[in-house]
């Protein structure tokens, strides 16, 4: 409940996002510096939390300091800007998703954590493990950017870092209990139009477009075992839709019970991303509207679910 003291309504959105007895205070020793004694005081309305104070605590949890000072603004929100930077792509890539992977694999176990992706492109979660397919997405993007010195393909060389980092996005989402994946329906024809042009202006050559897709025929078959399953190897639900309807751009929310997050995909590989309670409403109602133009094709839909992956093997075949 909001009410006309920000202490109080800061003390109470805490409580919401971590209601575990002990978790709280541990959060805010380890956060503020401050002894167990120190803490409990603050918690009681003894001692106020400072400006500063209350700063740190809600950047930790993703609490709006407008929840706390009682104001809706509801034209505005905060936004992360989450862009590879020009002038140390490789680093700054490895930075963005460091940081997903740090935020997911540090929550609690939750039965009730859920992630929800429309896609237009194959999603991250799903490709990044295979490196030929990883590598191309930034490619692609460097190639793009003139200001980058990007000659062909079998020319940049990945640090083994990257690498490494883009498997463990994939992992991450063992700790994810219920995925909801819902696919343009030509979803592998975007990747395989990029991959022709560049094979068309000589900067991939025909050995390692044979490579990549082996890679796709590979992730096809994951893919279809999965839908087939409706479950990750972790035994967490998976839903596969596939959509009757083109989509413009990828959204995706991740929801536990101490964290909200939307993200909005921009450039290829950077994202917007928010923890803005209105915003993560809107988005996740957006995503699971469209599973009315869907046809649901893990574990039913039988007919459906080999339609699609014979199309999409037709389509590889076409590289």
């Amino acid at each position: 409940m909001i009410t006309n003291n920000p202490n109080a309504n800061l003390i109470e959105a805490m409580k919401e996002k971590l209601p575990l007895k002990g978790q709280l205070a541990d959060m805010l020793m380890d956060t503020l510096y401050i002894g167990k004694e120190a803490v409990y005081r603050r918690l009681r309305g003894e001692v106020p939390f400072t400006l500063q104070e209350s700063a740190l605590v809600s950047r930790k949890l993703g609490i709006s300091l407008d929840q706390i000072v009682g104001i809706s603004f509801k034209s505005n929100a905060m936004f992360n800007i989450n862009i590879v930077d020009y002038d140390d792509p490789f680093e700054s890539y490895y930075e963005i998703l460091d940081k997903y992977v740090t935020l997911v694999n540090s929550m609690q176990d939750d039965p009730n954590s859920a992630m929800g992706t429309s896609s237009n492109i194959i999603p991250q979660t799903l490709y990044m493990k295979h490196e030929l397919l990883a590598k191309f997405r930034l490619f692609k993007w460097m190639y793009q950017n003139k200001n980058i010195d990007c000659k062909s393909f079998e020319e940049l060389e990945m640090p083994a870092k990257l690498v490494n980092i883009q498997k463990d996005y994939v992992g991450m989402t063992r700790h994810i209990h219920s995925i909801d994946y819902i696919w343009d329906s030509m979803i592998f024809q975007h990747l395989i139009n990029d991959i022709q042009y560049f094979s068309s202006i000589h900067l991939i050559s025909d050995e390692t477009k044979e490579e990549i897709r082996k890679e796709l025929f590979l992730l096809a078959d994951e893919l279809e075992e999965l839908a087939i399953s409706g479950k990750t190897k972790e035994g967490n639900q998976v839903r596969i839709y596939v959509s009757h309807i083109n989509f413009e751009a990828t959204y995706s929310y991740v929801e536990t019970n101490n964290l909200r997050l939307s993200l909005i995909r921009v450039y290829s590989i950077n994202s917007l991303t928010t923890m803005d309670n209105e915003i993560f409403h809107s988005l996740k109602e957006w995503i699971q509207s469209l599973k009315k133009f869907s046809t649901l094709i893990s574990e039913s839909g039988e007919m459906q679910r080999i339609q699609f992956f014979k199309q999409q093997r037709e389509i590889i075949d076409t590289l």
